[in-house]
């Protein structure tokens, strides 16, 4: 057992800068589980192309019906994950007032909570890493890592998301938010 692991579970990882034209090119994603035998996270700003209501054909009230999914990443995209919050769950499994539930089941209850802070983001699809796989990509500074907020979580899933948190960092984190997308046009 390495007594140099540490989880990165609730944490942010960010497009390092080099990952132009693959899939993760300026991504954001949520880690919501990290081991030792590997990682599950969820790309918070990529919008899906559908509704939760086409994809949970559950009882659910309208605006959680006709709010879109988001893309949560390329592996097994007909899988679900939910990520929901509210200003009374003070613990989660993810982080302090975040949880992640993947049985849509759950959903229901969920959906139909009278708590008005209830906030729910339904991903397909997810992004994951075997056992080190993660922990090399890092020390290759493929990701950068940052702390995790839960209003970005809830926020609008768009490119920005990369650029701004990039720009609220420190000034050479500012560099690359402000960089071409690909370094070489540099």
């Amino acid at each position: 057992m390495n007594s140099q692991f540490q989880s990165l579970q609730g944490y942010l990882l960010l497009d390092g800068g080099g990952m132009y034209g693959s899939l993760f090119h300026h991504t954001v994603i949520l880690l919501c589980q990290h081991s030792q035998e590997g990682a599950f996270g969820l790309v918070l700003n990529q919008p899906g192309n559908k509704l939760v209501g086409d994809v949970l054909p559950i009882n659910m009230p309208p605006s959680l019906k006709k709010q879109r999914t988001r893309t949560g990443g390329p592996v097994d995209e007909s899988s679900m994950h939910i990520l929901h919050s509210n200003a009374f769950m003070f613990q989660g499994n993810v982080m302090n007032n975040l949880s992640l539930v993947q049985d849509p089941g759950e959903l229901s209850d969920l959906a139909n909570s009278v708590n008005p802070d209830h906030k729910i983001e339904v991903f397909l699809g997810y992004s994951g890493w075997g056992a080190g796989q993660l922990e090399s990509e890092l020390a290759r500074k493929a990701w950068l890592v940052c702390q995790a907020k839960t209003e970005l979580v809830f926020s609008d899933p768009d490119d920005t998301a990369w650029r701004n948190i990039l720009r609220n960092l420190d000034w050479q984190h500012r560099l690359l938010a402000d960089s071409p997308d690909d370094l070489s046009w540099n």
